[in-house]
């Protein structure tokens, strides 16, 4: 049991974006289409890519600072705490966007997230560029879903921009 938590604890940011995409998938196999999926899998990525991975990413900065800095390969420092604090706002903002359901806010909680995450994930490059950082949390899947998953939370807003089936305005 210790190892299968280790391995979804390691790689929340993998598995919190599966079960999005499943949850979304899930949530219109009676009538699908793009656009439905889209908007359904949206709310799945605010409530568990932004709300869980982000309370999950406070916790794990605020609490275990310096393991973090050294599973990421930098050294520990006070911005360990600013990180936390960011981390802890996307939370708030991905846990509202599904409570409140609104399409303008839902976008701003998606491009807060998106804009910063993006941001993240070209340091890991650049870390890994510059320096040779191969630490598993500069490398490992956290390079790819900080690059990727933007990008298909944008293709997915595009996809759903007529949808209303979920959200309000």
């Amino acid at each position: 049991m210790g190892r299968a938590l280790q391995l979804f604890l390691g790689h929340l940011d993998l598995w919190s974006l599966v079960i999005a995409l499943i949850g979304g998938g899930l949530a219109v196999r009676r009538s699908p289409s793009p656009a439905r999926w889209s908007e359904a899998t949206l709310l799945w990525i605010a409530f568990w890519v932004l709300g869980v991975n982000g309370l999950v990413g406070f916790l794990m900065h605020l609490l275990l600072g310096p393991f973090i800095a050294a599973q990421i390969g930098w050294p520990d420092s006070p911005f360990q705490n600013e990180v936390a604090y960011a981390n802890l706002t996307i939370a708030i903002l991905g846990f509202s966007a599904v409570w409140l359901r609104r399409r303008d806010y839902l976008l701003a909680a998606m491009v807060a997230y998106g804009s910063w995450f993006f941001a993240d994930g070209v340091g890991h490059a650049v870390s890994l560029l510059t320096t040779g950082n191969r630490a598993p949390s500069n490398v490992g899947t956290i390079l790819y879903t900080d690059l990727l998953t933007p990008i298909l939370v944008a293709v997915l807003l595009w996809l759903s921009r007529a949808e209303r089936t979920r959200l309000k305005g």
